[in-house]
C-alpha cells in the first residue's frame, strides 16, 4: 500500500497557505491509500533561524489536531489519514521535549524524529538546513569537520531512544546535513553504514525522503540510493515521505522509488 508519511500543512510557517484538505485531495488524486500529516512540533528553544519560521506555534497545535481528525472522518472511505508531528531532537532539551510528547502520546506512533538543530560548543543552536549562505558562513566560522561531527553526534543521540517509550520510532531525513553539498568542496566523513546499523539495532524505521531531489545543491533523496539499498539489505523498514509543504508535492517522485 503506497503511502506518504511525511507531510506539512498550512500550520507550517515556511510552507504554503493551502489547507490540509487540499493535501488530502492531492493524495487521493495520486492514488495514495494512506497519508500522514507530520507538522513541525513547536520548538522547545528560541528559533535560531532569521525568519523564526522553523515550526508551528503552540497556539496552533489543537487546531491542527482537530482539523486532521475531522478530515480523517470525512475521507475515511477513500484514504487512511494519520496525524503526527515532526519532532526536533534538541540536545540538552530532552525533558522539555518529553513533556510535549506526554501531552500528545497518542500521536507518537505517527510522528517523525528529526535533527535540524545542532548545539555548538558555544552553546549556540544552529539550523543546518536553513539556507546555503548560512551553512557556508557557519563552515567559515567553525569548520566543516566540526559541523559534520556535531551533526553525527546529535543524530546518534536522537537514535538512542532519548524519550524512552515516547520516542518517535521513525528517524527523519538522516542525510540532511548534505543538503548543500554541491556548494562546497568537502568530503562527507560520516560512516553512514554504521549509522544504518545503529538504526537497525535501536529498532527505528527510516524516512525515505524525496524532498532532496528538488534541492538544487543536493538533487538526491535523503538518504541517497546506495544507502537506501543498504537499509533494505539490513531489513530497516522504509517510510516513504514527500516532505510536502504544498499539495503539489504530495507523493512526489514516488515512481522513482526502489523496488524491494
Amino acid at each position: 500500500m503506497l503511502s506518504d508519511n511525511h507531510m506539512h500543512t498550512q500550520y507550517c510557517p515556511h510552507g504554503s497557505d493551502a489547507s490540509m484538505e487540499e493535501y488530502v485531495k492531492a493524495a487521493i488524486g495520486k492514488g495514495l491509500k494512506e497519508l500522514t500529516f507530520t507538522e513541525h512540533a513547536p520548538l522547545v528553544i528560541d528559533d535560531p533561524t532569521p525568519e523564526n519560521d522553523s515550526a508551528m506555534s503552540r497556539e496552533d497545535v489543537e487546531a491542527y489536531i482537530n482539523e486532521g481528525k475531522e478530515l480523517k472522518e470525512k475521507y475515511r472511505d477513500q484514504v487512511t489519514i494519520n496525524i503526527g508531528f515532526e519532532i526536533d531532537y534538541i540536545e540538552g532539551k530532552e525533558e522539555e521535549t518529553l513533556e510535549f510528547l506526554k501531552k500528545h502520546s497518542d500521536l507518537v506512533p505517527h510522528s517523525i524524529l528529526s535533527v535540524h538543530m545542532i548545539r555548538l560548543s558555544s552553546g549556540e543552536y544552529f539550523c543546518i538546513d536553513y539556507d546555503k549562505d548560512a551553512f557556508l558562513e557557519k563552515i567559515s566560522e567553525v569548520g566543516y569537520d566540526t559541523l559534520v561531527s556535531k551533526y553525527e553526534d546529535t543524530l546518534y543521540k536522537a537514535l538512542s531512544n532519548p524519550y524512552g517509550e515516547l520516542t518517535p520510532k521513525t528517524i527523519g531525513h538522516i542525510t540532511l546535513i548534505n543538503k548543500f553539498e554541491k556548494a562546497y568542496d568537502q568530503i562527507d566523513t560520516i560512516d553512514w553504514v554504521s549509522v544504518l546499523e545503529y538504526i537497525k539495532e535501536k529498532g527505528y524505521q527510516m524516512d525515505y525522503n524525496f524532498a532532496g531531489l528538488d534541492k538544487p545543491y543536493h538533487e538526491q533523496t535523503y538518504p541517497p540510493e546506495p544507502l537506501v539499498k543498504k537499509a533494505i539489505d539490513l531489513a530497516i523498514p522504509l517510510r516513504f515521505g514527500s516532505d510536502a509543504h504544498h499539495p503539489d508535492e504530495v507523493g512526489r517522485y514516488f515512481e522513482r522509488s526502489l523496488k524491494k
